[in-house]
């Protein structure tokens, strides 16, 4: 590593450190607040583990976040500063905020309706669109991007779905322990390398900044879970990858958009193919239920320990995910690789694509019988 990094890197320790500290401190006063904060392994069919559980980790991320920022924000030469500034972190915070602290509140009272966490994410969009310049102009597409740069309110409306579509799908694959800090940790890392290729430094240290922050929250999630990150911790990350990768492509051109799709893919592929599984059934399309990637492998792991009784690799939960993410990987991953080449970009899209559906229907196949309908079922959350 450069020595000229490394002062810019040293704010990385508080966001990791902050976040272990407000992580222990959620898991060891659990006794005084698992009445509102517990998640109970029978209040809905994506339930994977086997004791009520914090689901408030989203506080210790936040803490570790904003800790790395603040410090580096303070610590910082003026031209980081400027960069920093640039970003307009202020409202990027204002339109995360809402969003995060109804993601407490879903996570402590569990009823706020799908369309009302929908419409403020919306909002976040909107704020971090009008006011912090976070703007899709580019999708790649010829006549839609000439279209997207003539009508600002069609750069609107595709920025506000771009981030409130990755807020929730980000969510979405939050299933299994330590799954969404694996898939944060790749996007976030992945953004992070191509940023500095292109010095991009203040988006480079923002995403080191929500790795450090989701690390420290995951020492306490994998393997085995001690603290959920919640649907406030999901929404977190969720805002910040969108905001970093659509401002990447923004900023730098060269950068194909197809590169934004391509670091994403897992979790938009889980999203739309959920939907659409869902719709074929008769059901709507946010109807929860356990068919998901990450919870096939669950119930497949779990049905080759009865059958065999073999012992699944740190048990069936953490099993299933480091499997999920294994696949989820491949995408951003070869998209680092070649952030500018559209063509290939498209490829890898396109091959994750046919990649996810192969692995749920071979995933499917052995175990979506009758003796496995308890795991899969349509059950409301």
């Amino acid at each position: 590593m450069p020595d000229f990094l490394l002062p810019q890197l040293a704010p990385l320790l508080p966001a990791f450190g902050v976040a272990v500290m407000v992580a222990w401190l959620l898991v060891h006063t659990r006794d005084w607040h698992l009445h509102l904060t517990g998640d109970h392994p029978d209040s809905g069919p994506q339930k994977l583990h086997t004791e009520a559980t914090p689901r408030i980790g989203g506080l210790a991320v936040m803490a570790g976040l904003l800790a790395g920022l603040i410090w580096l924000y303070f610590a910082a030469e003026p031209g980081l500063r400027a960069q920093l500034q640039a970003l307009r972190p202020g409202w990027l915070l204002a339109g995360l905020l809402p969003l995060f602290l109804l993601g407490m509140i879903e996570d402590i009272r569990k009823s706020i309706s799908v369309r009302l966490r929908f419409g403020v994410s919306l909002a976040a969009g909107a704020i971090a669109h009008v006011f912090a310049g976070v703007r899709v102009e580019a999708l790649g597409l010829p006549v839609i991007d000439a279209l997207l740069q003539s009508l600002p309110l069609l750069s609107l409306l595709f920025t506000l779905v771009a981030v409130a579509g990755l807020v929730h799908a980000m969510n979405i694959v939050d299933g299994l322990n330590g799954l969404l800090a694996g898939i944060t940790l790749v996007v976030l890392g992945v953004l992070a390398v191509v940023a500095a290729r292109f010095a991009e430094t203040a988006l480079m240290l923002l995403a080191l900044a929500g790795m450090a922050a989701t690390a420290g929250f995951a020492v306490f999630n994998f393997p085995r879970a001690r603290l959920f990150c919640g649907d406030a911790g999901a929404y977190l990350i969720g805002y910040l990858a969108a905001v970093i990768v659509i401002l990447l492509v923004l900023r730098q051109p060269t950068i194909s958009p197809w590169f934004a799709l391509a670091v994403v893919m897992h979790p938009v592929t889980e999203t739309l193919y959920s939907a659409w599984r869902r719709v074929r059934e008769g059901l709507h399309p946010t109807h929860p239920d356990a068919r998901h990637m990450h919870s096939l492998w669950a119930a497949r792991l779990q049905r080759r320990r009865e059958e065999t009784g073999q012992t699944v690799w740190l048990g069936t939960n953490a099993g299933a995910s480091w499997r999920t993410l294994a696949v989820a990987s491949l995408s951003p991953l070869l998209a680092m690789t070649c952030p500018t080449q559209a063509t290939a970009l498209q490829f890898i899209c396109l091959g994750y694509l046919a990649v996810f559906v192969v692995t749920v229907r071979l995933l499917e196949r052995p175990i979506f019988d009758e003796d496995a309908a308890p795991l899969l079922s349509n059950d409301t959350h």
